[in-house]
C-alpha cells in the first residue's frame, strides 16, 4: 500500500484544523451558562474573540480547500476536523442559550403521553394545592416531582407562560432523545444527549452537501463552507439548537429535487454523466419537505422555486402528484398546532412595554384549562423581534415619536411625524389593530409584501436555470432574502441557508456567519449598561445594541453587496 501522500494545501489544511481544534478547546474551557453560578460576564467578550479567531481560521481554510485536490485525504481531512469541532463543543457549557430547556422538558411531556401544545411549562410549576387536576396536567406534575432534573429544567425555560412553539417534527426528536435518557439524569446529561441528536443531524448535513456538489460537479472542497463554518458548529453543538434537524430535513429535500430535475454533472469534464431521475424523486423530496416544514416552518417559501421548476423540467402531472403528497405530509405533521376550537374565548395576549426586551405573555392567572395549539406561534409571528436590521429600519420610521423619550427614538428615524401619524390613521382605520401593536403591524406588512415578490422573481428565474448548481443559487437567495427580511433574525436562523452557501455568488455572503456572532453582544451590553448609556450615546444597553450595534452586524455585508451589485459583477462568477 503506498503512503498517502500531503500536499502543501493539505498540511495547511491540517494546521489550521489544529488551530481551529484549539480555539474550541478554549471555548469549551471558559465558556459559561447563563445559569452557572457568578458574574456570567467575565468570558463573554473572550469567548467572542475566539469565535472571531476560529472565523478567520475558516475564510482561510476555503481557499485552501478550494486549491487542494478534489480527493477522498482532502474529504477526509474536513470529516475528521468536523467531527472533531463538534465533539469539542458537545463537551461545553451553553454559552447564552436556554431554548434547549424547552427541547427537555416537551420531550419528557410526550414520553408521558401528554402533548406538549396542551400546557405551559408555568401552568405546571403552579399546578398542585388541593384544587384537583385534569388527568394529563396531574401527570405532568408527578413527572415534574419525580426528578429534581425535570424541576430545574422548568424553571429554567425561557417563556413558560406561553405552550411550546416547535412543531411535531421536532417533537418526535425531543421525545426520542428524551427516551434515550436515564430517569436519573442530570440536567447536563440530558442537554448533552439532546445536543447530540442534533449534532448527528448536523454532520449528516455536511454529507448531503458533498452530494449536492459532486452531483452539480462544483469542487468538494466547498463542502468546507459548511463544515468547519464557526456558526453552526456553535449554534447546535454548544448551543443545541433544533435547527439542525430542520436543515438537514430541507437538504434531504433539495439533493432529491435536484436529482429529479437536472442530470449528474461530471466534476473534471462538466459534461452530463447521469440523467435525472423525474417525478419519483420529486415524490421522495415533497414527503421530506413536508416534514421539513413539521420541524420548522421556513422551508415553506421554497416552494413557488420549486413548483415551478418541476413544471418546466418534468410537467404538471408529475409537479401536482408530488404537491399533494407534499401538502397531506405537512397538514398532517402540522395539524397538532391547529388553533383550537375554543380559541375566541381564550383570554388576549397583553403587550409588554415599548422598551421591554420580551415578547407577549398571556395574563398572569394561567388557570388548569389547557392552552390553544397555536397560542406561542401567533405570538411569535405577531410580535416577537430581535436581531432585526431591514425590519427594523422600516418599523422605527412607522413608529410615532413625538411622546417617546429621547433614549428610545432610533438615531435614523428619519420619516417626518406627520407622515407616520397618517400611516398609524390609515391603518387603525383598515384593520383591527392596537395602537401599540400598529408599527409591528406595518413593517409586518411591508416586508410580507417586499418577500413574496422576492421569491417569485427567484422562482420565475428559476426557470431559466440550466444546471443544478444554478438551481441551488435560487434556494440560497430564497431563504437568506427570508432571513434579511424577518423580525427576529436569530443567528441560529441563518444556518438554515447555509448548506446551499457554496452555490451563491458573490463573496458578500460568507461575512454573514461571522458577523452573525454581534448577536452575543447584546447579552453583554444588557448586562454591564442596563441603566447607564454606552460610549457617550443616549442610549442603554439593549437601545445601543439595536440602534448602533445592528448596523455594525449587517452594515459591513450590506455595503458590500450592493458595491458588488453597482460593479455589475460577472453573473458567473462564485464566492472564490
Amino acid at each position: 500500500m503506498n503512503p498517502v501522500r500531503l500536499s502543501s494545501a493539505h498540511k495547511w489544511l491540517l494546521f489550521l484544523a489544529a488551530v481551529s481544534e484549539a480555539i474550541y478547546l478554549l471555548v469549551t474551557f471558559i465558556g459559561q451558562s447563563l445559569h452557572v453560578a457568578g458574574e456570567g460576564k467575565q468570558s463573554l467578550l473572550v469567548v467572542l474573540a475566539l469565535f472571531a479567531a476560529a472565523f478567520l481560521c475558516y475564510l482561510v481554510s476555503i481557499k485552501a480547500a478550494l486549491a487542494a485536490t478534489q480527493d477522498g485525504v482532502l474529504l477526509a481531512v474536513i470529516a475528521v476536523a468536523a467531527v472533531a469541532f463538534r465533539g469539542t463543543l458537545l463537551f461545553s457549557d451553553p454559552i447564552e442559550e436556554i431554548d434547549i430547556y424547552r427541547y427537555l422538558w416537551d420531550g419528557q411531556a410526550s414520553v408521558a403521553g401528554v402533548s406538549p401544545f396542551r400546557y405551559s411549562p408555568r401552568q405546571v410549576v403552579e399546578a398542585g394545592g388541593s384544587d384537583p387536576l385534569p388527568s394529563d396536567l396531574a401527570r405532568l406534575v408527578a413527572l415534574k416531582k419525580h426528578s429534581a432534573g425535570l424541576e430545574v429544567v422548568l424553571d429554567r425555560i425561557h417563556f413558560g407562560e406561553l405552550p411550546t412553539i416547535y412543531p411535531p417534527t421536532s417533537q418526535a426528536i425531543f421525545a426520542f432523545a428524551a427516551a434515550c435518557t436515564p430517569e436519573n439524569a442530570t440536567v447536563a446529561a440530558r442537554m448533552k444527549i439532546m445536543r447530540a441528536w442534533f449534532v448527528a443531524f448536523d454532520l449528516a448535513t455536511i454529507y448531503l452537501v458533498v452530494r449536492l456538489l459532486r452531483w452539480s460537479g462544483k469542487p468538494v472542497g466547498w463542502s468546507i463552507a459548511y463544515a468547519w463554518c464557526p456558526l453552526p458548529i456553535k449554534e447546535v453543538a454548544n448551543s443545541g439548537h433544533l435547527d439542525a434537524l430542520a436543515t438537514f430535513l430541507t437538504t434531504v429535500g433539495l439533493l432529491w429535487s435536484v436529482q429529479a430535475f437536472f442530470p449528474r454533472i461530471d466534476d473534471s469534464a462538466k459534461i452530463e454523466r447521469e440523467p435525472a431521475r423525474g417525478p419519483q424523486r420529486l415524490v421522495f423530496a415533497s414527503i421530506a419537505l413536508g416534514l421539513a416544514i413539521g420541524a420548522k416552518l421556513y422551508p415553506v417559501v421554497l416552494v413557488p422555486l420549486l413548483a415551478v421548476t418541476a413544471l418546466r423540467r418534468i410537467g404538471w402531472r408529475a409537479t401536482a402528484l408530488a404537491g399533494l403528497v407534499g401538502a397531506t405530509v405537512t397538514i398532517a405533521v402540522l395539524l397538532p398546532m391547529a388553533p383550537s376550537g375554543e380559541l375566541a374565548s381564550l383570554p388576549a395576549v397583553r403587550m409588554p412595554a415599548p422598551d421591554a426586551d420580551a415578547p407577549p405573555l398571556p395574563p398572569p392567572d394561567l388557570g388548569t384549562e389547557p392552552r390553544d395549539p397555536s397560542q406561542s406561534l401567533r405570538a411569535f409571528l405577531g410580535e416577537w423581534e430581535m436581531n432585526d436590521f431591514l425590519f427594523l429600519l422600516v418599523m422605527e420610521n412607522v413608529r410615532p415619536t413625538s411622546e417617546l423619550p429621547a433614549d428610545q427614538v432610533a438615531w435614523f428615524s428619519v420619516v417626518p411625524e406627520s407622515w407616520r401619524v397618517l400611516a398609524h390613521s390609515w391603518a387603525a382605520a383598515i384593520f383591527s389593530v392596537e395602537p401599540g401593536r400598529l408599527p409591528f403591524f406595518i413593517a409586518r406588512s411591508v416586508t410580507a409584501l417586499v418577500f413574496p415578490a422576492i421569491a417569485l422573481f427567484l422562482a420565475l428565474r428559476g426557470r431559466t436555470a440550466s444546471s443544478s448548481a444554478d438551481f441551488l443559487e435560487g434556494t440560497f437567495l430564497t431563504v437568506a432574502w427570508f432571513w434579511l427580511l424577518l423580525p427576529t433574525q436569530n443567528p441560529w436562523y441563518w444556518t438554515w441557508a447555509l448548506p446551499m452557501l457554496p452555490f451563491a455568488r458573490g463573496r458578500a455572503w460568507l461575512a454573514v456567519s461571522g458577523l452573525a456572532f454581534a448577536y452575543y453582544l447584546r447579552f453583554w451590553l444588557a448586562f454591564e449598561f442596563m441603566d447607564s448609556p454606552v460610549a457617550g450615546t443616549i442610549y442603554k444597553g439593549p437601545q445601543f445594541f439595536d440602534y448602533c450595534v445592528s448596523w455594525l452586524e449587517f452594515g459591513p455585508f450590506f455595503l458590500w453587496l450592493t458595491i458588488a451589485a453597482l460593479l455589475r459583477r460577472d453573473p458567473s462568477s462564485n464566492i472564490r
